[in-house]
């Protein structure tokens, strides 16, 4: 079950919902990964074959999640041997590592593309209706937990500055989070804008600022 509290940082609930989607949906693995500045970086994958597909795709520039990326659409491939040269490079390798089957989700707010939710078998065969309902609220789900760690916390509105700098996933970050909570009697939105407001002015990336803080070397102050 997906704790709803905020005890638990906003990644560590999404790698929960990769595992969760396995479970609703009886694939073999799923891998989450988020977009900035023309690149992806997988953030989370229940299993290393779903790793490897993912850093597949970005080495080859091809495959379902480079495309449900690009077009916001849900790319579902049941049978990769009947994909017809859609994507030359990418389906032999995934088919020589064991990949039948790739379903993917894109995460999209508004016009803002935040990375894909993908979903692989060791088996051909298209998923259930049921369970590709399920991937899709999973999917939405991981969505607005990604956009909870925009600095203002509203979903059409996320920085890109912010959206760029991916060492707002480090471990310290969250940690920070609740360091700060503390310190300034705030909720854990409020605390992770004024960290990403110090690192904006500061120019520093948000996972140093965030390991000065866990290290005791800087303390935020209230406005």
């Amino acid at each position: 079950m997906v704790d709803e509290g905020f005890d638990v940082d906003p990644m560590t609930r999404v790698q929960r919902l990769c595992v969760l989607c396995v479970q609703v949906t009886g694939v073999a693995g799923a891998a989450l990964s988020v977009a900035a500045n023309g690149t992806r970086s997988t953030v989370c994958a229940t299993d290393d074959l779903g790793a490897r597909i993912e850093e597949l795709q970005d080495t080859l520039g091809e495959g379902p999640s480079v495309e449900a990326l690009l077009t916001g659409r849900s790319v579902h491939v049941p049978d990769l041997s009947t994909s017809d040269g859609r994507w030359p490079g990418f389906t032999p390798a995934a088919s020589e590592e064991g990949v039948r089957g790739v379903f993917v989700f894109p995460l999209q707010m508004g016009t803002t593309r935040l990375g894909v939710l993908a979903l692989h078998t060791t088996d051909a065969g298209e998923l259930k209706d049921d369970w590709s309902k399920g991937a899709w609220a999973i999917a939405e789900a991981a969505t607005v937990l990604l956009m909870l760690s925009s600095p203002d916390g509203a979903p059409g509105e996320a920085s890109a500055w912010v959206l760029g700098d991916r060492s707002r996933f480090r471990p310290e970050v969250h940690q920070a989070v609740g360091v700060t909570m503390v310190h300034l009697d705030v909720g854990p939105r409020d605390a992770f804008a004024r960290i990403c407001a110090r690192a904006f002015a500061t120019n520093t990336p948000i996972g140093e600022v965030a390991a000065e803080i866990v290290a005791g070397n800087l303390r935020l102050e209230p406005d």
